[in-house]
């Protein structure tokens, strides 16, 4: 509609000047020295015309010829982005069908024309990584250090979590290095938080917990595990007695008697032979949650009668008849308390459900304090034999 009005107002001036020009094409001259230039009016007006308009085109022709680099240049770089993303999908699509060589190759092909080229330096450092070519995973790393210095936070963080396994100890110190220089930047404390506790770095985890907590960097059911994981593994390490009962005053009573702090506070007494109490700690917290590892070391204290920690066993049985823990805790009880018949019953469906070698070496230990010799060797005998399958499987 625009373009109609514009050419109907044109054709209307037109047929105005031409009708004037008809009329009268009046006359123009034009001095100079002795030149003197006659002409009429319409002619010199339509001779300005086209002089504007040649002009105007010389003008047009040489932007063109200027800018031409310019374009061509545009025009590659259009045509590389283009050939890049067609390059990435094929890249990612292999990916997809867990080709990581075909994935990689095409990655790292187009990572310099792609608009998207840390994700193909970073993917294409993550396949080779899965390719065990760590050589080339560092190349691709460094290479998206050199063209994106900005984002140096997310290079560190993929580099992290690929070192996590192969080299923890390099990994903690890039991770450590993102955290100081980013206090708040929740994913890295988030990633820090997990390989300290896989390093056991207590003393270290301790000291971002806080600033964890504040930022809400994790789930709280997450957080609140990861501080029931830090004091389980402070109580593990403490060097000495003393050490031991310094940070277990400084618990709370329902601290005390969370399973995975208690198993370590059970497992130190243990070993320094400081049994006593033991036996009644674990039933206080079984009442509240019920756990394995508790039950197993219930059934190696030795401190005190075996027959009242065997008749306390006996009514976690309800529900758990079918658990070899349990069961594997009872005959050990059983045979300590020597009601031998309770003892063997207990120890074989033990063994029906999960053949561990301790249970058959406990239940030989059993004949052998029943005089039972024939059938202490043929137990070991078992043992033999199925140590020889898990070795073979």
């Amino acid at each position: 509609m625009g373009k109609l009005l514009k050419w109907v107002v044109f054709l209307v001036i037109a047929t105005v000047l031409t009708s004037l020009a008809l009329q009268d094409n009046g006359r123009l001259s034009m001095v100079w020295h002795d030149w003197v230039i006659e002409t009429s009016l319409s002619f010199a007006i339509v001779l300005a015309i086209i002089v504007i308009l040649v002009f105007y085109f010389l003008i047009r022709l040489w932007a063109f010829f200027v800018h031409l680099p310019k374009h061509w240049r545009e025009r590659r770089a259009l045509k590389r982005q283009s050939k890049a993303g067609k390059t990435l999908t094929k890249g990612m699509i292999a990916l997809e069908y867990g080709d990581w060589k075909m994935a990689e190759k095409q990655l790292i092909k187009s990572a310099k024309d792609s608009p998207t080229g840390l994700v193909n330096y970073l993917s294409a450092a993550k396949m080779a990584h899965n390719q065990n070519a760590p050589d080339r995973r560092d190349d691709y790393l460094s290479q998206a250090r050199a063209h994106y210095p900005e984002d140096y936070d997310t290079i560190g963080l993929v580099e992290a979590r690929l070192l996590g396994d192969s080299e923890p100890h390099k990994a903690q110190a890039i991770l450590k290095t993102l955290v100081r220089q980013q206090p708040k930047n929740k994913v890295a404390l988030a990633e820090y938080a997990q390989l300290l506790e896989k390093l056991e770095d207590w003393q270290m985890l301790g000291d971002i917990l806080p600033q964890l907590r504040k930022l809400s960097a994790i789930e709280k059911s997450e957080l609140q595990r990861l501080e029931t994981r830090l004091i389980a593994g402070k109580v593990a390490t403490a060097e000495n007695e003393a050490a031991l009962e310094s940070l277990w005053s400084s618990l709370s009573a329902k601290q005390q008697l969370q399973s995975d702090i208690l198993a370590e506070f059970v497992e130190q007494r243990m070993g320094w032979g400081m049994e006593q109490g033991l036996a009644e700690r674990i039933a206080k917290s079984l009442k509240q949650q019920w756990s394995d590892r508790l039950v197993y070391q219930y059934g190696r204290i030795q401190f005190g009668p075996a027959f009242d920690r065997f008749k306390t066993a006996e009514n976690w049985l309800k529900g758990r008849e079918e658990n070899p823990v349990l069961l594997l805790t009872l005959g050990r009880l059983a045979c300590m308390s020597q009601f031998w018949g309770a003892a063997h019953a207990y120890l074989k469906r033990s063994l029906a459900l999960q053949p561990e070698i301790e249970t058959f070496h406990v239940l030989a230990k059993c004949y052998e304090a029943e005089g039972l010799e024939s059938e202490a060797a043929l137990t070991y005998k078992e043992a033999i034999l199925q140590l020889e399958k898990k070795n073979e499987s």
